[in-house]
């Protein structure tokens, strides 16, 4: 079975999110073009929402500058919502409505309340919802997920994440709302989210007894115009540097996580190190945006031939050494890493399988609120 897609944020421009993102694997030569079909687009005006679908291939008709249009489109099964976090309720609530399939990237909405609403309401329709936290659908941490669950490293311990970003000292002129407390949108909802919510995923856990802290270390930002400029400085009113520290449930295995924003001169790094009774894992990579550039993988080995590997409170000789894990790539070949998620949804794969629907999104927006009290009060948070 086709399923018809309609798209709302889906502009025209061929290097745009959506355009790179969602339709370059669904379009006719795209990989997935067999499971999906594009048949509308929406934007925030009739002429902006005729030019998509001209260069989409699609009639002027087809191109809605209001979300009741596409959502009441009888040739659209599914609404994707591709635009900013503060319109993304406005623009879903009518397509659940019209009892239509949802696919919303992440964050789900703008805060918690927003996005317990917008859950329930899919739930009351009956329709499927799907959320765009794609790094779990990624080969690598689906690779990692089977090395935790195969018991190889034993009992986990602890695990510890470092990220460096030297990305985001400067941000797009398009990503200005970034600067707004009040638009859904932060380093801790979208990067820090991201990555501890596949860090999570792997672990088969939650966390619980978590504590953060926060801090501004660059007072300012500038803006990157289109043709490479940057602006005057203005104030940051967001924090750039963050530390989460809890347990693992189930289990009390500890988590220490740090994500920092750094000068340009630095390189970005993700490290992560699990740490089991029999050995451990770690993934390393050049970018902190694990959803969109996998980083490799490590497993300790044992120690070389002739060592003794004896308990695990006795040494070993000549010492474990870390081997890299082939890791199938994958065959999809798109950018950003939403391809697998159309994949899983064309195979109807769930929530085990790396799925995200707005429920385990909802438990998600949980975990951002939890991060954030935790550093705004200075308490101990749980947000199961």
């Amino acid at each position: 079975m086709v399923i018809r897609l309609g798209i709302i944020g889906l502009s025209a421009d061929p290097q745009a999110w959506a355009t790179m993102a969602h339709v370059a694997p669904i379009k006719n030569d795209g990989p997935l073009s067999s499971h999906y079909k594009l048949t509308a687009v929406a934007t925030s005006s009739p002429e902006t929402a005729k030019a998509s679908a001209k260069a989409h291939g699609l009639p002027e008709e087809k191109g809605y500058s209001n979300p009741e249009d596409i959502a009441n489109d009888p040739d659209v099964d599914m609404v994707v919502v591709s635009v900013k976090v503060p319109m993304h309720k406005q623009l879903t609530l009518p397509a659940l409505k019209a009892k239509k399939h949802v696919f919303v990237e992440w964050p789900l909405a703008n805060g918690l309340k927003e996005a317990q609403e917008m859950a329930a309401l899919a739930r009351e329709q009956g329709v499927k919802s799907f959320v765009g936290l794609q790094a779990r659908m990624q080969p690598a941490f689906i690779k990692a997920r089977e090395i935790v669950q195969s018991g190889v490293l034993g009992r986990i311990t602890s695990t510890t994440v470092l990220g460096i970003d030297s990305q985001l000292m400067n941000i797009p002129e398009k990503g200005r709302y970034i600067n707004d407390p009040t638009s859904g949108a932060s380093i801790i909802s979208i990067p820090v989210a991201h990555t501890l919510d596949v860090i999570l995923h792997v672990l088969s856990s939650e966390l619980t007894s978590l504590t953060a802290q926060t801090a501004t270390t660059y007072p300012t930002l500038r803006y990157i115009s289109a043709s490479g400029s940057l602006s005057p400085p203005e104030t940051k009113r967001f924090a750039d540097n963050i530390t989460v520290s809890g347990l693992l449930t189930p289990g009390n295995a500890v988590l220490n996580f740090h994500y920092l924003v750094t000068a340009p001169a630095t390189p970005s790094t993700f490290q992560w190190i699990i740490c089991g009774e029999k050995g451990a894992f770690k993934m390393e990579g050049k970018s902190f945006s694990v959803q969109m550039m996998p980083p490799k993988s490590y497993l300790s080995d044992e120690a070389p031939e002739g060592g003794a590997t004896k308990g695990i409170y006795e040494s070993r000789e000549g010492g474990p050494r870390w081997k890299e894990v082939e890791v199938p790539e994958s065959k999809l070949g798109c950018f950003g890493g939403v391809a697998e998620v159309y994949e899983g949804i064309a195979k109807g794969k769930g929530i085990q399988d790396g799925i995200v629907d707005f429920d385990e999104a909802v438990k998600r927006h949980k975990m951002v609120e939890a991060i954030a009290k935790s550093a705004r009060d200075g308490t101990r948070e749980d947000y199961l």
